[in-house]
């Protein structure tokens, strides 16, 4: 599996982040009222399960890119502090959006889930350089 995703990085990996974050942008960019909300989750969870996500791929896309050796060695760091970072300008964004507002707990919610993902993505690198190794 690890040599895998760095062989497919490309496929796997960017490509997969660039959509996300398309859709979690375009996602907060329209107004409120603008569609159907066809999930019926709290909007805390939501935050939490969209910024999870984010850092699990872009963890993920940070460790196994090999042109900047210390964001590679500080993928966990550097991770979080995109997503947290990110969060923010989104919160902030959102005030220009009709219908939409700046909200600190929707923020808190990016930020654990952010948290949640980049633990998940270590927990998960580790086992498969294990085996990496192993093999």
């Amino acid at each position: 599996m690890y040599s895998f995703l760095k062989r497919n990085r490309t496929k796997v990996l960017i490509i997969p982040l660039i959509i996300y974050w398309l859709i979690i942008l375009i996602g907060t960019s329209l107004p409120a009222d603008s569609f159907a909300d066809s999930i019926e989750l709290s909007d805390k969870v939501k935050h939490f399960v969209a910024y999870m996500g984010l850092a699990v791929i872009l963890g993920l896309n940070l460790h196994f890119q090999e042109r900047w050796k210390l964001a590679k060695n500080f993928y966990i760091i550097l991770t979080f502090f995109i997503c947290i970072t990110y969060g923010v300008v989104d919160e902030l964004h959102q005030t220009l959006i009709p219908n939409r507002f700046a909200e600190f707990f929707d923020w808190v919610a990016d930020s654990l889930g952010a948290l949640a993902g980049i633990l998940s993505v270590s927990v998960f690198i580790d086992r498969i350089k294990k085996n990496y190794i192993a093999d």
